[in-house]
């Protein structure tokens, strides 16, 4: 049986008059990685920041028996922590080889060790053609990706994660569980693991679910998780008593719907940094009040075409239109919206002040402005941080709030990227019932990026980039309708124990995990055969399905295939 390496007892917190943590009893074992889930707001930073030593509190934490509070230093020299927030932990004027050595030496790391490892991080994480890049040149999931490699160089006894896959690829995430999974299996090494995602939670060996500061639930996610339900419906179910929750989004009444709007026109656009091409001669054509998807692995160039189309840089070639006009255009300012991928408000200012400031730079006046101050705070569920700083929300209340100030003057445009990034699942069904009512009732044009690609079904139409180009670009769909015929049909498993995967690749089978569920093709299989399969491998399941293939698998078929074409 594991030991313990930190026992959580009676953990209170609070700030001024709000209680973060309201007497949290838990245990995180060595060797094991251990989930903290919940809603924006539940007190996930704030717990795995107790845990690491850098805040006070109420209560009892014991670090291998010991206090923490008597000696938090104890508890810090055995421990890498990776705050939430994109680059928080990261020297931006350092290039991306620099900020391991830096963090290497920090450690104490050895010369044998620091090179292998770094080695290892850098390939596994897809950063090696880009190690001698200034950190703040990267992508925002690049930057995730580098930060994750600084806190591992030096294998430390805990390691910390705030939300660490904020921003970053389904292919990336894949491949940071390999290496935590290698981290786990090396020793006595325990994790510590803030997420937003609940497959990533399936993958815990045992979570903690937290709401308005208190554990709903602490154990084994097995146990949460009935045979055909996921563990995001049963986040549902802790957080509503199974209740379903409803959601009453309303348009202001003084809307009117956009008619004609010609969408957006690309015409061999082209942009490069430093002989680095980041958008590489894309076409695209997207209708007038479609909801149009970009998706694409870290630094594929999504946001830099974003940024293209807004105007706030300036194509090499190409031509940019949208709804006839051009990007540098003055009637344009006041018919788009621009949520961007790093949060772009005032920090300083509060909810209420940054609502206003936007409003005067839309043109926002008097009672209108009144109004459309109350419409996002209602829909954004920002009553009661209405003045409280920026800087102090929570990152899904930020979230929130960017795009209360994106979409303020109700434009005929909107660009969001990455608007869901870090948030909890609810909020996330709150969000996309926003957007497809802005599209379905006002015909207001969507551009969306996204790394959770369950979003990419909510689309009309998607654009997989990569290295700058489009690859691939229809309906989801048909995109998946090409998969099937590529690939085959596609399976879902869900085994009763360990799966040897080695065994099943070795047949020709392609799989790939989801939280403790399988996906499984192979050309020309049919049920009959994979059920015989996985019989001759003594691998019983739950239960065994055909599924539509998810839009991350039909996503990571396009990237190889692009990639095998590039040679």
């Amino acid at each position: 049986m594991q030991g313990v390496f930190l026992k959580l007892r009676g953990l209170s917190k609070s700030f001024r008059k709000t209680q973060a943590l309201k007497g949290i009893d838990f245990d995180v074992r060595t060797s094991e990685i251990t989930g903290i889930i919940g809603p924006d707001g539940a007190g996930k930073s704030t717990l795995v920041k107790i845990c690491a030593g850098i805040m006070p509190y109420k209560g009892s934490v014991l670090y291998r028996g010991r206090e923490l509070r008597d000696d938090p230093e104890a508890v810090k020299s055995s421990l890498s922590f990776m705050p939430q927030g994109i680059g928080q932990n990261l020297y931006m004027e350092l290039t991306v080889e620099e900020n391991i050595e830096f963090f290497s030496a920090l450690k104490a790391v050895s010369y044998e060790q620091k090179t292998a490892r770094k080695e290892r991080l850098l390939e596994a994480t897809g950063l090696k053609p880009f190690r001698r890049r200034l950190a703040r040149n990267l992508s925002g999931g690049m930057k995730q990706k580098l930060g994750i490699c600084c806190s591992l160089i030096s294998m430390p006894e805990l390691l910390i994660l705030d939300e660490p896959t904020t921003g970053i690829d389904p292919l990336s995430r894949r491949q940071l569980w390999d290496i935590l999974n290698e981290y786990i299996s090396d020793g006595d090494n325990t994790v510590l693991y803030a997420t937003s995602y609940m497959d990533e939670a399936e993958r815990c060996h045992s979570i903690l679910f937290l709401h308005s500061g208190e554990a709903l639930y602490s154990g084994h996610p097995e146990e949460l998780m009935k045979k055909e339900q996921g563990l995001e419906d049963a986040f549902f179910d802790l957080l509503s008593g199974g209740r379903e929750r409803p959601f009453s989004l309303t348009l202001p009444p003084e809307s009117k719907a956009f008619q004609g709007s010609k969408g957006i026109l690309l015409e061999g656009v082209t942009k490069s940094f430093d002989g680095f091409r980041a958008v590489d001669g894309v076409s695209l054509e997207i209708k007038g009040g479609e909801i149009f998807g970009l998706l694409g692995p870290n630094g594929a160039g999504k946001t830099t075409l974003i940024k293209c189309m807004v105007g706030l840089l300036r194509a090499d070639e190409g031509r940019v239109e949208l709804s006839g006009l051009k990007p540098a255009s003055a009637e344009l300012k006041h018919r788009i919206g621009y949520m961007s991928q790093v949060f772009s408000l005032y920090g300083d200012l509060t909810v209420r002040e940054n609502i206003e400031l936007y409003g005067s730079i839309y043109g926002l006046r008097g009672e209108l402005l009144k109004k459309r101050f109350q419409w996002v705070v209602d829909f954004a569920e920002l009553g009661k941080y209405i003045d409280t700083q920026v800087r102090a929300l929570p990152g899904g209340m930020k979230q929130r709030l960017s795009l209360g100030c994106a979409t303020l003057h109700l434009p005929e445009i909107l660009f969001l990227d990455e608007p869901t990034s870090g948030v909890d699942p609810v909020a996330r069904a709150l969000f996309w019932q926003f957007i497809r009512k802005l599209s379905g009732e006002l015909g207001m044009t969507i551009v969306v990026t996204t790394h959770n690609l369950i979003e990419a079904d909510f689309c009309d139409r998607v654009a997989i980039m990569n290295e700058g180009r489009v690859i691939a670009v229809g309906s989801p769909e048909e995109l998946k309708r090409e998969f099937v015929t590529a690939q085959g049909d596609v399976f879902e498993i869900y085994p009763e124990g360990a799966v040897d995967e080695q065994s099943l690749m070795a047949r020709g089978f392609s799989l790939v995990a989801f939280g403790r569920r399988y996906h499984i093709w192979q050309k020309g299989m049919d049920e009959a055969k994979l059920r015989a399969e996985l019989e001759s491998l003594s691998i019983p399941c739950y239960y065994l399905k055909r599924i539509s293939p998810p839009m991350e698998d039909v996503f990571v078929y396009y990237l190889q295939r692009d990639r095998v074409a590039s040679g």
